[in-house]
């Protein structure tokens, strides 16, 4: 990208980055190194936040971040040793497959606001639906997209799920992931090469967003 102004660069880096869903029937060795992961995490934190996560998010990790996100990081063994938990549990998705041929996970999380009214938290309403909660959501997609961006600008692939056996309070505990955080995307890390034994699909959704006129109104 020499000679590229700034925003050629960073255009480019977004035009670019595209969701590869990686699945393998056995596990493919494929690892990533943590300075690497580290520099992924670094730029994705760069994220704006408006609103302060509340206090009782902020002692588990013995941090003094006021970020409404967290992160657990999986290398390729912990990918490797999740995939085992989760197939022992009966998963018959795709995770398992994506866990097989992933270097590495990062599972997002969000910290929702304690509740005044814990009748309106179930396991269906996880959380209450404050202005509070929405700026800790698009806070911590902001942070999500980066993660995106920066792998993809190390050529670096990627796939953002956001359900699944990986929400569940099994794998949460699993992953000591504190129950009162949400799951707002588990980005799977790929290997850049081609790797044999490994299938890839691309996203359904990247050719039907439609033009800029399609979804934006001007006024003059």
């Amino acid at each position: 990208m020499a000679n590229l102004s700034n925003a050629q660069v960073v255009d480019s880096v977004m035009s670019n980055r595209q969701t590869q869903k990686m699945m393998a029937s056995e596990v493919v060795e494929s690892r990533i190194d943590d300075e690497t992961l580290e520099a992924v995490l670094s730029a994705a934190g760069t994220a704006p936040f408006h609103l302060a996560a509340a206090e009782s998010h902020r002692n588990d990790i013995d941090n003094s971040s006021l970020a409404p996100w967290r992160v657990t990081v999986l290398r390729k063994d912990a990918c490797t040793r999740l995939r085992s938990h989760v197939l022992s549990n009966g998963d018959t998705t795709k995770v398992p497959d994506m866990l097989a041929a992933a270097s590495a996970l990062f599972i997002v999380t969000w910290c929702p606001d304690p509740s005044s009214d814990l009748s309106l938290i179930d396991d269906d309403r996880p959380y209450e639906a404050t202005v509070g909660n929405m700026e800790h959501i698009a806070a911590t997609s902001a942070f999500t997209q980066n993660l995106l961006l920066a792998a993809t600008a190390r050529g670096i692939a990627t796939y953002w799920s956001s359900g699944g056996v990986l929400k569940s309070k099994g794998v949460f505990r699993y992953l000591d992931i504190p129950a009162d955080e949400i799951l707002l995307g588990a980005v799977f890390v790929f290997p850049a090469e081609e790797t044999t034994g490994i299938d890839v699909k691309t996203g359904k959704m990247r050719d039907r967003k439609g033009t800029v006129d399609a979804w934006s109104r001007w006024h003059t």
